[in-house]
């Protein structure tokens, strides 16, 4: 894992700039002229209802889905000039996924669904000493040889956290990760959240309708026809209105 803290260098460029991207399903607008940064060691949640464009936006910022257009630039390059090869090992490198439904494979116990991204990285070393850190990490000793159907929500949700970084991505993409989730499940999600964005310097873009998620972000945006909106937290917009 990446030992970073939360600092920034004054002149470090953005870690990733989504820059005038627009995306259309049809005659329907999904994005318009959406621009943002992510930075290292950062929690950025993306908010709107449902069919907003949150998930058409976590796939175009991974290389899956291509927009009508706009730039998705990661460390200087716009991954959408890159063919498939390059963009899919850019997403087995880069990229961990996060998702709501856990999509673990049913056949395989905690570790072997742990173990698997890992498998088909070309610089994957000490494949079992990444997965042993990554359980004592995550606290997943009781449940690693169990299969998926005997585990809990909460537990299913911190193997699919595992399994995202076991690459040791810089950033995750996740999409509703506490929408299945009881409370107590959903707060230990979002601490583990934290505690990768503090311990590992990475940056975690959240698609969510969560509350709790969004006040544990860094950075706020809602989706609303199409646009990108900056949502400042209440506390910083009394501030604001007290410094006219």
């Amino acid at each position: 894992m990446r030992g970073a803290g939360r600092g920034k260098a004054v002149d470090e460029p953005a870690l990733l700039s989504i820059e005038g991207v627009s995306a259309s399903f049809g005659k329907r607008r999904i994005l318009d002229d959406v621009s943002f940064t992510v930075e290292p060691s950062s929690i950025v949640a993306v908010t709107g209802r449902s069919g907003a464009g949150k998930t058409t936006l976590l796939g175009i910022i991974s290389g899956l889905m291509k927009p009508d257009g706009g730039r998705v630039v990661y460390k200087g390059q716009n991954i959408l000039k890159w063919g498939d090869f390059k963009r899919s090992r850019f997403r087995n490198r880069e990229i961990g996924f996060v998702f709501q439904f856990f999509n673990l494979l049913p056949d395989m116990t905690s570790y072997q669904n742990i173990f698997y991204p890992a498998i088909i990285s070309p610089r994957s070393r000490n494949l079992k000493e990444k997965v042993d850190y990554l359980v004592g990490y995550l606290g997943l000793e009781k449940i690693l040889h169990q299969y998926p159907a005997t585990l809990s929500g909460g537990e299913r949700q911190r193997v699919a956290v595992a399994r995202a970084i076991i690459n040791n991505p810089r950033i995750i993409l996740a999409d509703e990760p506490t929408g299945n989730l009881d409370e107590r499940s959903a707060n230990d999600i979002l601490s583990l959240f934290k505690k990768l964005r503090d311990e590992n310097g990475m940056a975690i873009v959240i698609a969510t309708h969560d509350s709790r998620t969004v006040a544990s972000a860094d950075v706020h945006f809602n989706i609303d026809d199409a646009r990108l909106q900056r949502i400042e937290p209440p506390e910083r917009r009394k501030k604001s209105r007290r410094g006219r």
